[in-house]
């Protein structure tokens, strides 16, 4: 055995060589040393110890005892009596060279010493790194400066250099294996954070826990590992942490139970790992779980199941939920990566985390990286143009390896000579052009897949349907064999393997290269289904829906989502056609009627959607790119209520009302679109000597353009939207056309200040705009003074207006009261929440006492009226005979007040038929004198004394009137009037007695069971005339609804009951379930909040909406007629 000495390297030290031992020999080893155990001297180990002893242990037990010669005296000698001559020899050189500066072991020592083994197996040495990769150690040991002596010396101690170790040269090995994966830490921003993310805050706070999240693909596995490899590299970290353990959530997923100190020990370098050691530290410990997401981490019951301690078997996940939810190591760190999909589930698991947000690629370098991959100028500027405002798929490309298969199906699109746009708008047509040239047909000349590869494209197609819908995305080889697929199937069908990869740390684990490409082909399922087959409907679980609400549940997983909106692009005619080139024979056109059904459902119970519910269709609609198809699936639709937050919100929803053919409202709410400043550019940018502007004005001009083209549409609410001098000009040119029908247009909060001219200049221009609401936005004197001048205009025929909060004071009431007298159009204004004060109110009802004012309905709530003011408004009342609607609300009127207007009241002359009064500070003296007024007044139908402490004193004085036939009262409104069970027989002969009360709402008064009781008296008279009843958070319970219950099977009018806020319990709905499906009750829309009830109540809600398909079980009471309901407001 010849051996040549390397002087210059730096030596391993005695745990080295007791790791060359097989684990026969380290356990022969151990029974020599306890021999030599009176040698070492009196203060050496008791032989337990060295039974027990690890390598590190053992190791540092020798070393710890006695002086380095002695030591590597009797290990020579042991290795001797071992007939280990390789190993005694180098233990001599130790000895002999002393501990700084023995020499290193001979190149072809390694090869020697495992010949003297033979095949026996190296019981500590590292599983991946083996000892062919020693050298490699050496060297990364060599950079990082510290030898094993010095990192005793410093008291870390030889585990950790040893684990440190292992750990640098296991990612040396991946820097090979994934180019690029060196220079990620550098190149990150996000690593400079994570370096100081355990550092506590100035308010001395350290987070224990980190998340690091993001959209699948954008680098958060490279940054968790950069972090680990750091660490080992003493660049992170250094003193806080002993130990970081990298635990890859999708291989440490298992089917049998583990505990947590094996998953710990997977991670060692060898079989035999300190773990006591290890874990008897936890505040010194940092756990790296990288891909949360492949956990179920989250199952219903877990909190019950936790586990806190480590040597307990139990499911993984459940040991990471014990992990997160510090029950298990509770001191210890973690740092968790996981997709932005993931962190809902999350959140509630976490106590007090830090997070940390990764975004990939940045948006300059994914534009790019587009530009480099076209060819001719005329191609980039398409693309550009194309890809520019399409957030949907710029975001996506945040991810490198989404933006590689981007610029790959352009380069193939390019290739086939397909313009651009539209396509590049097309997710679906992206992502086809790549997955399908990906397969590689065995019948190349045919260009199509035979009957078997269909059958395996199909399987994998099915797998990832099924991966979708149940949140999986790694797959094992027996699943593969489930769905009939085997990986040389796979490899054949697809050019390099492409679509589906072999995991390079798992054996037998698979994964789609990205979750994107796994949700296009669970969408390819759904055609591929019907070729073999009829295809079934229920597949998509949709002919069972038929509700906004259930149709929602798609929308609340992301990967359905996408999945949805990839079904919808396929059947776009283009990748339809290339779909059946690539099959060889049709797709099921079965599907069409589906999906159009689907989007119909929404159209037809539009109440009950949401923004979010609209912008989502229309995506999917976009992606088909099929005007008829779009035309078909929009046929029902008659109102819409849009969120627009971005470029591309605006190009699809103007696609989409433009085959809204029965469109009659629209609501958006249009925000980070459209800059303060005059132009409308969002953002240009500068990329390779070209500037481009977004297409921002093209698709807001093409929306706008909706407004002249759809003949029923009939008004437009952009409230709360965000509008530059540019954006509003471009809505007015629209709203001018003589084409235009709109008659309502609300804007209120609308940020548009610049825009106002516009807009004043419209109501000249178009005489079909009859209801404008400016509310919250700032006029000043000189914008009254031009609305002065619009309204007075002949060929205006506004209506109503609403000034609503417009900042608006007394020193502008002369000009509005020319207004009320010039304009012969006007019939509605309100002026709430202006500082009108008396002054303001003064003027103005001197122009209202002018026969030529015809104002109908005056709104003046919160306007800083006093009881005094009643004065004036009084004499109005009197001599004005077309004001019928005052709204007074928010004023502090008192009795007083009250006295001033009932006087008023009490004449013939007085034509009021709706007052509201909601917070005037009325009481029993004020309910008096209005109970006076309403003797003798047989015009007011309306009345609204809410929010007024009136008590049970001044209502029973009003139901004395109220019972009379001269009182002509149909709405009554009474909430949150101290009201409680006493007042309740009076209300009760009210409602038996009245012949004109239609409506009482007793809302927030703490009637109890004993009030329901009393009013569901009158409830059961044959002939009442009452249609509403609410009673919201009236303190009922479950007592009352026996008999409610009686009461509703008996009424045959009341159409609309509120009963939510009470406390109901199950027991009690059940009661109520059969008088609500009753055939004789008129039930139209019951105050009830369902989704507060489970099993069986929940059940019985629903099927009560099945046997009565018109009614409405909802949170929000509400009268179908818009004007019964919201009269005040008029």
């Amino acid at each position: 055995m010849g051996e040549a000495h390397t002087p210059s390297s730096p030596h391993y030290g005695l745990p080295w060589y007791l790791r060359q031992l097989t684990k026969e020999e380290f356990q022969t080893f151990k029974e020599f040393l306890k021999n030599h155990i009176p040698e070492l001297g009196a203060g050496s180990s008791p032989s337990a110890e060295v039974d027990d002893a690890n390598v590190e242990r053992l190791a540092f037990l020798m070393q710890e005892h006695c002086r380095g010669p002695l030591v590597w005296k009797v290990t020579m000698g042991i290795f001797h009596e071992m007939n280990l001559p390789v190993l005694s020899q180098k233990a001599k050189d130790e000895m002999e060279s002393g501990v700084a500066g023995s020499p290193q072991p001979p190149d072809h020592f390694q090869s020697s010493l495992t010949e003297t083994h033979g095949d026996s197996t190296l019981a500590e040495t590292d599983q991946e790194t083996g000892m062919e990769q020693l050298p490699e150690m050496s060297q990364a040991v060599e950079q990082d400066g510290t030898t094993a002596a010095e990192t005793k010396d410093q008291g870390k101690g030889g585990d950790v250099w040893y684990y440190k170790c292992h750990m640098r040269t296991k990612f040396a090995a991946m820097w090979d294996t994934h180019h690029g994966f060196e220079n990620f830490a550098s190149n990150s921003p996000q690593m400079q954070v994570l370096a100081g993310a355990f550092t506590p805050d100035p308010s001395g706070f350290r987070p224990l826990t980190v998340v690091l999240h993001g959209r699948s693909g954008v680098g958060k596995s490279a940054l968790a590992r950069s972090i680990v490899l750091s660490w080992a590299h003493g660049e992170v970290y250094p003193g806080l942490f002993s130990y970081v353990f990298l635990f890859v959530a999708r291989n440490v997923q298992s089917r049998w139970n583990r505990s947590f100190a094996e998953l710990v020990s997977r991670e060692w370098p060898d079989s035999l790992v300190p773990i006591r050691k290890i874990l008897s530290q936890p505040a010194k410990l940092l756990f790296v779980v990288d891909g949360l997401d492949d956990l179920d981490v989250a199952p219903g019951d877990a909190d019950l199941a936790l586990c806190a301690d480590w040597t307990e078997k139990r499911p993984v996940s459940v040991l990471m939920r014990s992990l997160l939810k510090k029950v298990l190591l509770p001191e210890c760190s973690l740092l968790v990566t996981v997709s932005d999909v993931g962190m809902e589930k999350l959140t509630s698991m976490l106590i007090s985390p830090r997070y940390v947000l990764v975004a990939g690629l940045t948006v300059e370098r994914r534009m790019q990286l587009f530009l480099e991959h076209l060819k001719s100028e005329d191609q980039e500027t398409h693309t550009w143009h194309s890809l520019v405002g399409n957030h949907a798929l710029t975001d996506l490309c945040g991810a490198s390896m989404v933006c590689s298969l981007i610029c790959q199906a352009l380069e193939l699109q390019a290739a086939a000579g397909k313009s651009q746009p539209p396509t590049c708008h097309i997710l679906t047509g992206l992502y086809a052009t790549f997955v399908f040239h990906q397969l590689a047909p065995q019948q190349a000349p045919a260009g199509c897949l035979s009957p078997e590869e269909r059958v395996v494209f199909k399987g994998l197609c099915r797998m990832a349907a099924q991966g979708v819908w149940t949140t999986k995305f790694v797959f094992y080889g027996d699943e593969l064999g489930v769905h009939g697929l085997t990986e040389p199937e796979l490899s054949t069908l697809f050019r390099g393997n492409l679509l589906l990869l072999q995991d390079d740390h798992a054996e037998g684990c698979y994964m789609f290269r990205h979750p994107s490409l796994q949700e296009f082909c669970a969408a390819l399922y759904y055609l591929l289904e019907g070729l073999e087959a009829e295809w079934d409907p229920h597949l998509l679980c949709v002919e069972n829906m038929k509700t906004p609400v259930e149709l929602r549940q798609i929308g609340l997983n992301v990967h359905l989502l996408q999945m949805k909106r990839f079904l919808f692009g396929l059947m776009n005619g283009e990748v339809v056609r290339a779909l059946e080139r690539l099959l060889g024979c049709r797709v099921a056109p079965e599907i069409r009627r589906v999906l159009i059904q689907w989007v119909s459902l929404l159209g037809a119970q539009a109440e009950t959607a949401t923004p979010l519910d609209f912008l989502d269709s229309f995506y999917c609609l976009f992606e088909t790119q099929d005007q008829e198809f779009v035309r078909l699936a929009l046929d029902s639709f008659q109102e819409v209520r849009l969120m627009v937050n971005r470029p591309m919100d605006l190009a699809v929803s103007s696609f989409c009302l433009q085959h809204c053919q029965h469109l009659r409202k629209i609501r958006m709410d249009i925000r980070e679109i459209f800059l303060e400043e005059e132009s409308t550019e969002a953002g240009p940018v500068i990329l390779q000597g070209m500037l481009v502007k977004p297409l921002v004005s093209k698709w807001w001009e093409q929306l706008c353009s909706v407004l002249s083209t759809q003949p029923n549409l009939r008004q437009l609410d952009l409230s709360g939207s965000i509008l530059n001098e540019g954006a509003m000009k471009t809505l007015c040119i629209q709203l001018r056309q003589t084409t235009c029908r709109i008659q309502r247009l609300t804007l209120q909060g609308t940020q548009m200040t610049l825009g106002l001219p516009h807009l004043w200049k419209t109501l000249i221009i178009n005489s079909n705009i009859k209801y404008l609401d400016l509310e919250s936005t700032h006029l000043n004197d000189e914008g009254i003074m031009v609305a002065y001048e619009v309204l007075k205009h002949p060929r205006c025929v506004l209506e109503s207006l609403r000034l609503d909060l417009c900042g608006l004071t007394h020193t502008c009431c002369p000009v509005i009261a020319q207004i009320l007298v010039t304009s012969t159009s006007l019939k509605s204004l309100s002026l709430a929440g202006n500082k009108v004060a008396s002054q303001g109110v003064a003027c103005l009802c001197e122009s209202l006492k002018i026969s030529q004012c015809t104002l109908q309905k005056l709104i003046l709530g919160n306007c800083g009226l006093a009881a005094a003011d009643c004065q004036n408004l009084a004499s109005v009342l009197t001599s004005n005979p077309s004001l019928t609607h005052l709204d007074l609300s928010g004023n502090h009127l008192g009795a007083q007040g009250m006295a001033l207007l009932c006087r008023a009241l009490k004449l013939f002359t007085c034509a009021l038929q709706r007052l509201l009064l909601r917070g005037c500070s009325l009481d029993v003296v004020g309910c008096g004198f209005l109970a006076l007024g309403l003797m003798s007044n047989r015009h007011l139908t309306h009345l609204s004394l809410s929010m007024n402490p009136l008590g049970d004193d001044g209502v029973n004085l009003l139901c004395e009137v109220m019972v009379e036939t001269s009182c002509h009262l149909q709405d009554l409104e009474l909430a949150k009037c101290h009201l409680t069970a006493a007042c309740c027989k009076n209300l009760s002969d009210v409602i038996t007695r009245s012949k004109h009360l239609r409506s009482l709402d007793l809302a927030a008064n703490a009637l109890g069971d004993g009030g329901v009781a009393a009013l569901c008296e009158a409830l059961k008279q044959k002939a009442t005339p009452l249609r509403r009843l609410g009673l919201q958070a009236c303190e009922l319970t479950s007592g009352c609804c026996e008999v409610l219950s009686s009461a509703l099977r008996s009424n045959k009018y009341l159409s609309s009951l509120n009963l939510t806020q009470n406390d109901f319990s199950p027991e009690g709905i059940q009661e109520l379930c059969p008088a609500f499906a009753h055939p004789a009750s008129n039930l139209h829309v019951i105050g009830l909040w369902k989704w507060q009830y489970h099993g069986r109540t929940r059940k019985m809600l629903d099927e009560v909406q099945l046997r009565k398909p018109h009614l409405v079980i909802s949170e929000d009471w509400y009268a179908f007629d818009e004007d019964d309901r919201y009269w005040w407001k008029n």
